[in-house]
């Protein structure tokens, strides 16, 4: 029987409806309008690959790759011959990372110039290094699986017999070797022990912890004459590591280097159309993308959480994981970006440490979790003044949760929260006044704070907030918890927040009035956003106090500007968000877009990615505001499944400064309501309610997507990368 087709039949607008909702009920799908992919991604990625035309001469001009735990940098500090500093991330010694070795290719003449690249779309690093006595053109990625190090040689005559030769790191403390102290011989290793088995070449490193790591490298031919080096890094119990080395070796051996490099770049190509954001500003496209290619290098969803450097080792005075704002502000960029499964192992992490959280709150352990300033992956810390490390770290859980509704995190958040909670309601205490104050605390590393230092604004913002949470999830999942009459009377008789003239205080007895380059006493406004513009009695004391902050610069670092930025992006000021985001690019940021604040500090680039999500697409407090803050110079952006709170995915864009369409899928089914400048937005088959100016809601079912445009005009919905206006292509690197 043919099928009954019916054309040019008006189908009235009820029975539209109603169709889709059975649609939706039966087959969970919708009759929806759709956006047109039309995004270039081997030629957007090229445009924002990393070239050298210069010797890569330090760590942070260095080409990097990496899977989640293995990792690479190469480079040449010595001037003389290529290097391959590699990393594991979970390597450590002590509860502090250590470096591993380098993997030096020693040539015959001595390195005179590079022609690399670093191909964004296929994860490698291509091209050829020139020395005094030939040439040799260069393959080398780390595998997006498979725990191995791939370079593929393909030296000319006067190279043909260049060699590799390993050099091995010291295991021990980089905090001491960095403040040059002297490493007593109880804390010494043992000297790495090179070897060779056959083709095999290894170099294990015991450790007085009774693990070791242990590397394991061969070499096996090419095609054409080409010459291909397999490289692995093993960890654990002595004896185990060289075997694990081994085998993820022989493994890669067994696959060989078309079907290596075929299975890495599927990983990759998957990985990158998660999202897309385009802009006309050369430099920052290209850094925002370096961003998403270094996420993915330096974490997966089933490998370790990220510390200050991932698996790039350099030296350092932070070889652990600091929690009073360095793995926050490394996690936010993922959740617009739409990468929520490389914030699992962060959660994990934290799930798995509930015993140390516990024991971290010695005499209330038995109803309280905590954590200190900074510590290893088992979370073994205790705390001294400084309360907020833990209940920070726990609103990234939550906005995994949010960005997700995955109700599982926020069943296993619950019970964490209310730990955390706990520990600060142990510290507090009704005053004269017949509010409650805290009794001690300590704003992240402003200086001079007195002993006690009560009614800390960080304090003060994050029992707000985890209190208000408690409750919300208490009644979302219908716990009937006996503490919801403690968390209601903590809110109602909390002391408010010190402010003077200058804005938001450090404390109640300390003003800010020296250079700092925290914003943890703004914390209430970003990234809580329990004091925000929409309360008309808090916006002259939100902008007074980012005046005030950014009025003194002296003592500013790269997360300073990031955080000015997001905070300028909340109020709509698109051109002081993008000038901050420029200070951080022209002062700090290094030629491969690492950074270092005497070490390593991964997260303040990070946190540039996630400034640029702030100007393109927020969600907080119940609302989705597209385009919040975009420069007057900007008038062409487009963006591709961005992700909100509540599960939405959000693509739109923006031709000769005007909103021309915003598509929104639910994920979830949670509501929906929208903050735009497009004039009137209209959709052919959901009613969209205008509530207040620029804010509508709209009925979005589980599934459902709905395509706006300006009074429902028709317009062609693309998504493409954008003409390129300022600046130019390809900027990081070294040329």
């Amino acid at each position: 029987m043919n099928p009954i087709v019916l054309r040019n039949v008006k189908i009235p607008a009820v029975l539209r409806t109603f169709v889709s909702a059975a649609l939706l009920f039966l087959f969970g799908v919708s009759v929806r309008a759709q956006v047109v992919d039309k995004i270039d991604w081997p030629g957007f990625l090229a445009r924002q690959d990393m070239v050298w035309t210069k010797v890569p001469n330090k760590w942070g001009a260095g080409a990097f790759t990496g899977n989640g735990l293995l990792g690479a940098n190469v480079l040449s500090e010595d001037g003389k011959y290529l290097h391959w500093r590699m990393g594991r991330s979970d390597v450590v010694f002590a509860n502090s990372r250590i470096p591993i070795g380098e993997l030096v290719l020693k040539t015959a003449g001595t390195l005179q110039g590079v022609d690399l690249r670093l191909d964004l779309w296929n994860a490698e690093l291509t091209g050829s290094v020139t020395t005094t006595a030939g040439k040799i053109g260069i393959r080398s990625f780390t595998h997006a699986d498979q725990m191995v190090q791939v370079i593929e040689l393909r030296p000319d005559a006067g190279e043909k017999d260049c060699t590799f030769e390993w050099q091995p790191g010291l295991a021990a403390d980089p905090r001491a070797v960095y403040q040059r102290q002297t490493i007593p011989d109880s804390d010494k290793n043992s000297e790495p022990q090179l070897t060779n088995d056959g083709a095999f070449h290894f170099s294990a490193q015991p450790l007085k912890s009774g693990s070791e790591h242990v590397t394991a490298w061969t070499e096996i031919p090419g095609n054409d004459g080409a010459r291909v080096v397999l490289l692995s890094v093993g960890f654990g119990p002595k004896g185990a590591a060289a075997a694990q080395a081994r085998s993820a070796v022989e493994k890669a051996s067994a696959c060989g280097l078309e079907n290596l490099a075929a299975t890495h770049r599927d990983w990759w190509h998957k990985y990158w159309p998660e999202s897309f954001v385009s802009i006309p500003d050369a430099r920052l496209e290209s850094f925002y993308w370096l961003q998403m290619y270094k996420f993915a290098s330096a974490t997966r969803s089933d490998r370790m959480p990220i510390d200050l450097m991932g698996p790039w080792f350099n030296t350092t005075p932070w070889p652990r994981i600091w929690w009073n704002l360095n793995i926050q502000l490394t996690y936010w960029p993922i959740l617009t970006a739409n990468r929520l499964e490389l914030g699992n192992p962060l959660c994990k992490m934290i799930d798995d440490g509930q015993k140390a959280l516990a024991a971290n709150a010695k005499k209330f352990s038995a109803d309280s979790y905590a954590i200190g300033r900074s510590s290893g992956y088992n979370l073994d810390r205790s705390v001294g003044n400084e309360l907020c490390d833990l209940p920070w770290v726990l609103h990234n859980y939550y906005l995994q949760y949010r960005y997700s509704m995955d109700e599982d995190l926020l069943r296993r958040l619950f019970p964490l929260l209310k730990g955390s909670m706990n520990y600060y309601l142990h510290m507090l205490k009704e005053g004269p006044d017949g509010r409650l104050h805290t009794i001690d605390g300590y704003s992240p590393e402003y200086p001079n704070q007195p002993t006690p230092n009560p009614d800390c604004n960080i304090d003060l913002a994050l029992i707000r907030w985890g209190c208000q949470t408690l409750l919300d999830t208490s009644d979302h999942l219908k716990i009937n918890d006996p503490l919801i009459p403690k968390w209601r009377e903590t809110l109602v008789r909390l002391t408010p927040y010190p402010r003077d003239t200058n804005g938001l205080k450090i404390s109640a007895s300390v003003p800010f009035a020296v250079s700092h380059r925290h914003y943890s006493h703004l914390l209430m406004v970003y990234p809580l956003h329990i004091m925000n513009l929409d309360q008309p009695e808090n916006r002259d004391l939100v902008v007074t106090s980012l005046n005030h902050w950014m009025s003194m610069p002296r003592a500013l670092q790269g997360y300073s500007f990031t955080g000015a930025s997001s905070i300028s992006a909340l109020m709509g000021r698109g051109d002081d968000a993008l000038m901050y985001l420029n200070k951080l690019l022209d002062q700090r940021i290094l030629p491969n877009t690492l950074y270092t604040e005497a070490g390593p500090c991964i997260e303040t680039p990070l946190s540039g990615a996630a400034s640029l999500n702030d100007m393109l697409l927020t969600s907080w407090g119940g609302k989705i505001r597209v385009f919040p803050a975009i420069p007057k110079a900007w008038q062409d952006v487009s963006v591709h499944k961005l992700r909100t709170e509540g599960a939405f995915l959000v693509s739109a864009a923006r031709q000769s400064g005007e909103t021309r369409f915003i598509q929104i899928e639910s994920l979830a089914g949670e509501p929906c309501r929208l903050v735009t400048d497009m004039l009137n937005p209209s959709a052919a088959d959901v009613k969209v309610r205008r509530v207040a100016d620029n804010e509508y809601e709209l009925d979005l079912a589980k599934g459902q997507t709905v395509l706006l445009t300006p009074s429902g005009q028709k317009t062609e919905a693309v998504v493409a990368a954008v003409t390129q206006q300022t600046g130019k292509s390809n900027f990081y690197g070294l040329h």
